[in-house]
């Protein structure tokens, strides 16, 4: 141990030692060490040593449209204390330490931001957050956020060539993203049909250096590719395609292409349980492509493209992935009230629940501990999801009927939805498997039949298959379609 001279005199020091004369700072950065002496003894002692908190990770600028509710969780890992016993307390205030707007609030307790902003508060607001320690150090970091006048999309659409678009936002803000809702205009077909979008490299629409045409460039475009919902033939009483928000989101300057697949999925494409040639690629019949946004047709049906100020849903962040019709409420700190509308096309009175899941691949947590414990394909994981279902949500409806209703979505978690053929969870649960009912998930691992039985119709909205092996394959047995919003204390 080495010693810095700070002082020598003659003030008497620890135990009539002749005063302290130096200080080292231990080799863990935890501790300062003091030493004093005189000429016949040497004493030691220590002081714990405070470190100044930090910015772990910078704070990423968020948007909202007016009148529309906001809500933004801070990550844990925002900020960051190497003294491991340090407890951290946060503040948010305007960037000149100004009270934050009426509209907006703060929790520290959960580092979230909730409120609904009116047209007086569309503009930029620069907000501090500040984390400090119990010894009075503190770190700041400073994020904007943008309000829009939900009148003004700030979505700009530009035709490059044939069907590739590019869309920017108009926004300044870092971090902002172009967003674009789409519907379907007309349809005649008598399938279902999948819409994809992906996005393409440069001006001529190459992914990866292959151009449009040329071999490999299908696959290639469909393993870069999102569904944003699949068309249905035929819709149960009361359920209409225009009720039901697409709203995406991209990078700003994102330029994109979008596809169709005829009867059948990406997955089912790539995996060679369909042919290439149910992929069809969309083609401009509209070249106004300002803020009015711009139509596409396919063979059986065409879809508007506009660009939109709404929300992007809650819940929606996994959705258009592989096997991703799931609600997705992992960093929301507080409960979500869930409303649904619930349709039904079917002889067979179905029950849709939803239970929660580990991890994006569908496994159980039964010890909670974090981990999945069983997982998908494994003995038992039916009866497990059953058993772990969410309380309170237990959809059934009369055929072509409707029906309503509300629950709750516990915090920071991810939720899957699974069908009972022609029962409900008491059935399945009987102890008597010679009478369980048929379940169906959005893990086709998890079916018997190992097809897909749930598939994503919209932002929070899912069509289900009842009959094995596909059935007929048109998704409107039942359709759950699930209005979320944060439960703000």
């Amino acid at each position: 141990m080495s010693f810095v001279e700070v002082q020598k005199d003659d003030t008497d020091g620890v135990d009539g030692l002749g005063g302290a004369v130096s200080v080292t700072l231990s080799s863990d950065g935890k501790y300062l060490y003091t030493a004093g002496y005189d000429d016949s003894a040497v004493a030691l002692f220590s002081a714990p040593f405070n470190h100044t908190p930090d910015v772990a990770n910078e704070i990423l600028d968020q948007e909202t449209t007016e009148d529309s509710v906001f809500n933004f969780t801070l990550p844990v890992d925002t900020f960051s204390d190497v003294d491991v016993e340090d407890t951290l307390t946060y503040t948010a205030t305007l960037e000149n330490d100004g009270l934050l707007p009426t509209w907006l609030k703060f929790d520290p307790a959960t580092l979230t931001f909730s409120g609904t902003p009116t047209n007086k508060d569309v503009g930029n607001l620069n907000i501090k957050v500040t984390a400090k320690d119990i010894a009075g150090e503190q770190a700041s970091d400073i994020f904007t956020l943008g309000v829009a006048d939900k009148k003004t999309p700030t979505t700009l659409f530009t035709l490059i060539t044939g069907d590739i678009f590019s869309i920017k936002t108009k926004l300044k803000t870092k971090g902002n993203k172009a967003k674009i809702s789409i519907k379907i205009k007309t349809s005649t077909s008598k399938e279902v049909n999948e819409l994809c979008v992906f996005n393409v490299d440069d001006d001529e629409g190459k992914i990866d250096g292959i151009a449009p045409g040329a071999e490999g460039y299908t696959q290639a475009a469909l393993l870069r590719s999102k569904v944003i919902f699949f068309s249905l033939a035929n819709m149960p009483k009361g359920f209409k395609h225009d009720d039901v928000n697409n709203v995406l989101e991209f990078d700003s300057d994102t330029k994109l292409r979008f596809y169709s697949v005829s009867n059948s999925t990406t997955q089912s494409v790539l995996s060679g349980k369909a042919s290439f040639s149910s992929v069809v690629f969309s083609s401009a019949t509209n070249t106004n492509t300002g803020e009015e946004g711009f139509s596409l047709n396919f063979q059986n049906f065409a879809v508007t493209v506009q660009a939109t100020n709404q929300e992007i849903s809650l819940g929606t962040n996994l959705q258009g992935k592989k096997e991703g019709e799931l609600i997705d409420l992992r960093g929301v700190g507080q409960s979500v009230k869930a409303d649904f509308k619930v349709y039904r096309e079917a002889a067979l009175n179905n029950f849709v629940g939803f239970y929660q899941v580990a991890d994006e691949n569908g496994g159980i947590d039964t010890n909670s501990d974090g981990k999945a414990d069983i997982l998908v394909g494994q003995a038992g994981y039916a009866e497990a999801a059953v058993r772990g279902r969410v309380t309170g949500i237990d959809l059934t409806v009369s055929n072509q009927g409707s029906a309503t209703s509300t629950s709750t979505f516990g915090t920071d978690s991810l939720f899957a939805p699974f069908i009972i053929i022609n029962g409900k969870a008491d059935k399945f649960l009987d102890n008597n498997a010679n009478n369980d009912p048929k379940i169906y998930f959005s893990f086709l691992g998890a079916n018997t039949d190992k097809t897909d039985h749930i598939r994503l119709l919209g932002n929070n909205t899912f069509g289900f298959e009842d009959l094995a092996n596909g059935g007929d394959k048109d998704y409107n047995d039942m359709i759950v379609q699930i209005n979320l919003s944060v439960n703000i204390a």
